[in-house]
């Protein structure tokens, strides 16, 4: 017998047996319906009701190469941000979880992942997806999630601005010092040289004391003069040279250091919300139509397998029982 009168001969046994059975998995079929229709009751299968609220990242500074997007979605799931949405909400009380015996933080967790859905949209938009049995708490649930992200951000800038303002301040102070003893050198120099400029000097001495020296007439001070201005001018330009860059370096870090300290008070919002989250009229799971349906087919699966399993090893299970 080929392949195909093989397939066929199967087909044929197994219509003989659903017509022989048809009784039967009629039976199983509406039973199996009203079954699906009593386990989706909200009695067995509680309504779930979902707040959704969709939103863009703005005013987040980039740590590394991830995008603004990826950064908030790192907020909006972190630690933190979940411990304030469980202390705020009083979350233990509301999902019946022990605070103390067991493992509660993990179960907590658990329930938050299952509940609450973070991630990018094909938009680079963040979507916010919160599942609860209670259509209110969804909604807010959505909307502390978006405000502890906030104060997270918020502290995450604070943060790190007083870390700059710290570095700066303290660089500021170095170059303060090295300035001040540069300027007190640079003026002990002045005194004892009476070198005051030393570009302007060096050119109109130069030519008096030169026009001098050819006629003989090149006194003490001229020579004294001369002397320092050969011997200290090097001195005094370097000494110059440190006062001016210490000062630029002085008045950048100045700068840094006020920029920070202005970023270290700011309040800021990190997200645009394009839509708000909102309390759900209607639940969203369990679909009482797809239950039914899988229910049903998954009953009338095993009635078909068990039918068929009984008619091709009744013989056996009558030789078996005698």
């Amino acid at each position: 017998m080929s392949q195909s009168e093989s397939g066929q001969m199967n087909t044929i046994i197994l219509l003989r047996i659903l017509k022989k059975w048809q009784k039967h998995l009629l039976i199983c079929f509406f039973a199996s319906v009203v079954a699906g229709f009593i386990i989706s009751l909200p009695i067995f299968m509680k309504p779930m009701y979902k707040s959704s609220t969709v939103l863009y990242p703005s005013n987040l500074s980039p740590y590394s190469k991830e995008t603004p997007t990826e950064q908030m979605v790192q907020l909006l799931n972190s630690e933190d941000v979940r411990d304030s949405l469980v202390k705020e909400l009083h979350l233990f009380k509301h999902y019946g979880i022990d605070s103390i015996n067991g493992y509660p933080r993990f179960e907590m967790m658990k329930k938050l992942e299952e509940n609450i859905s973070i991630g990018k949209n094909q938009y680079e938009a963040i979507e916010i997806n919160v599942l609860d049995e209670d259509p209110k708490m969804a909604q807010r649930i959505c909307q502390c999630i978006i405000q502890y992200m906030d104060i997270k951000g918020v502290s995450l800038i604070h943060n790190r601005a007083e870390d700059v303002a710290k570095l700066n301040k303290k660089a500021m102070e170095d170059e303060k010092h090295i300035l001040d003893s540069t300027e007190s050198v640079l003026t002990a120099l002045r005194d004892s040289s009476g070198i005051t400029d030393f570009e302007s000097q060096i050119e109109g001495f130069s030519r008096e004391y030169y026009r001098a020296l050819a006629s003989g007439n090149v006194n003490t001070n001229m020579a004294k003069a001369h002397e320092n201005l050969t011997t200290k001018g090097a001195e005094y330009m370097t000494l110059k040279e440190v006062v001016r860059n210490s000062r630029d370096a002085y008045t950048l870090y100045r700068k840094n250091y006020e920029s920070a300290l202005i970023d270290a008070k700011k309040e800021l919002n990190f997200h645009n919300i394009v839509s708000p989250p909102l309390v759900p009229e209607k639940k969203d799971s369990p679909k009482r139509a797809i239950v039914m349906i899988l229910f049903s087919l998954s009953a009338m699966l095993i009635a078909i397998v068990s039918a068929v399993y009984i008619e091709q090893y009744r013989d056996k299970l009558k030789s078996q029982l005698q």
